[in-house]
C-alpha cells in the first residue's frame, strides 16, 4: 500500500505515483500532510510517500505476530480500496 502526502510542492513530484500504483495493482491513499506522514513513519524529514509492505525480513517476528500483521494489513487495504472506489 502506498500512502501519498497531499501537500507536496511542486505537485509534479508525486503525479506519477498513482499511475504506477494502478499499473502494479498497489492500493494507494492520500493523507493531508507530508509532515504528519513523516511523523507516522518515524522520520524527522517531511516525506512525499511511504510504501507499506507485508514482508518483514526473515526471522524478525514470530509467525503469530506475522499473521496478525497480515490480517490488519488486509483490513486496511480493503478500507483504502473502498474509500478510493467511492471517490471515482
Amino acid at each position: 500500500m502506498c500512502v501519498i502526502a497531499g501537500n507536496i510542492s511542486p505537485i509534479d513530484v508525486i503525479t506519477h505515483l498513482p499511475i504506477l500504483c494502478e499499473e502494479a495493482n498497489v492500493p494507494y491513499i492520500y493523507v493531508t500532510s507530508k509532515e504528519e506522514l513523516a511523523t507516522a513513519g518515524t522520520t524527522k524529514r517531511p516525506t512525499c510517500c511511504v510504501l507499506v509492505m507485508t514482508k518483514p525480513a526473515k526471522g524478525e517476528i514470530t509467525e503469530e505476530v506475522k499473521e496478525k500483521l497480515e490480517s490488519e494489513y488486509k483490513q486496511v487495504v480493503t478500507e483504502v480500496a473502498e474509500v478510493t472506489s467511492s471517490m471515482f
